[in-house]
């Protein structure tokens, strides 16, 4: 059989390539609309989590991925691209929009996060195997930065605080039935439909039991203290706010930092569960002694990330390739 051919149309191509981008449990809560000018960014409620995320903070965050790998795409392919985020107040799904412009020189830092998104992946080592110089994660600082977010290196009596913060939230998943359940719907199994986490991508560690979100999200306190123990950075990505445009700022920061750290040699593990629950998240809020908002905690370690990467969605289920209201009328 012959290959699918690529599209033409670059804004198709680059929301595509997208896909590529990492979210809350492999959730890929996006939806991309191809206009004639550029590309409409909407939230897939359908792959949302109800109760681990009920304001969509986490899936716009992780929305926010996507929007940051679709502008790197276009400007490598050398594409003038505006961005306008939120767009429509009335329409808390339409999350971005992307007018295209003129062709212009092919970015070359562009370029090179592009190369770097293919390689990037999550790493879940139980135990990193080599200490991380500081040099590299202020370099990842400084991408995420440049999105308009902030990366906070803790210090080491701050990363144990984490771990007590990670260990509460934990608790509360365990003791919430309809959180475990939610849990478990996204993580483990065979995920043929190419969302969620497989079983083949956790990893075999002390904390394996017959629950896949306990495999998945084991004990904070050893994970975190068994990690730091062998010199992994722990950072936590902030925002000023915390409104929809905050979330979606976070997640372009958190792509950029992320490639930044694919290329240079930095496995990366987001640790979503110490925000998503209420109280963990201001924990580590106060930790930081400022009025900047936690969105999501992050181990960055020396080397590649080991595993198998997660799968994705069929292009055809996210991207549609006419406008949201010509889909809408017919």
């Amino acid at each position: 059989m012959s290959p699918t051919p690529e599209p033409p149309e670059p804004q198709t191509r680059a929301a595509l390539f997208a896909g590529q981008a990492p979210s809350l449990h492999n959730s890929q809560p996006w939806h991309w609309y191809v206009r004639p000018d550029g590309l409409d960014l909407r939230l897939e409620r359908s792959r949302t989590l109800r109760v681990g995320d009920p304001r969509s903070r986490l899936a716009i965050l992780s929305c926010g991925a996507a929007l940051h790998h679709a502008r790197i795409h276009l400007a490598a392919a050398g594409w003038q691209v505006d961005t306008v985020r939120v767009p429509d107040p009335d329409d808390p799904d339409l999350l971005a929009r992307l007018l295209l412009g003129d062709q212009a020189p092919r970015d070359l830092d562009a370029i090179r996060m592009v190369r770097a998104a293919d390689r990037r992946h999550t790493d879940r080592r139980t135990t990193p195997a080599a200490p991380l110089d500081l040099h590299r994660a202020h370099t990842v600082r400084q991408a995420v930065r440049r999105e308009g977010a902030e990366l906070t290196v803790l210090r080491p009596h701050q990363v144990f605080t984490l771990a007590g913060a990670a260990e509460h939230a934990y608790g509360v998943e365990a003791a919430d039935p309809a959180r475990q359940r939610e849990a478990t719907a996204w993580i483990g199994g065979d995920r043929s439909l190419g969302s969620g986490i497989p079983a083949s991508a956790l990893p075999a560690d002390l904390y394996r039991d017959a629950s896949p979100t306990h495999l998945m999200r084991r004990p904070g306190s050893a994970l975190i203290a068994e990690s730091h123990h062998h010199a992994a950075v722990f950072a936590a990505l902030c925002t000023d706010g915390d409104g929809r445009l905050d979330w979606l700022t976070a997640g372009e920061a958190l792509s950029a930092g992320w490639l930044a750290a694919t290329t240079l040699g930095v496995a990366v593990l987001p640790l979503s569960i110490v925000t998503e629950v209420a109280a963990s998240r201001d924990r580590v809020r106060a930790l930081l002694a400022t009025a900047g908002n936690p969105q999501l905690a992050l181990r960055l370690a020396a080397g590649d990330a080991v595993g198998p990467p997660t799968p994705r969605i069929d292009g055809k289920a996210f991207v549609s390739r006419q406008p949201y209201e010509a889909q809408r009328r017919d």
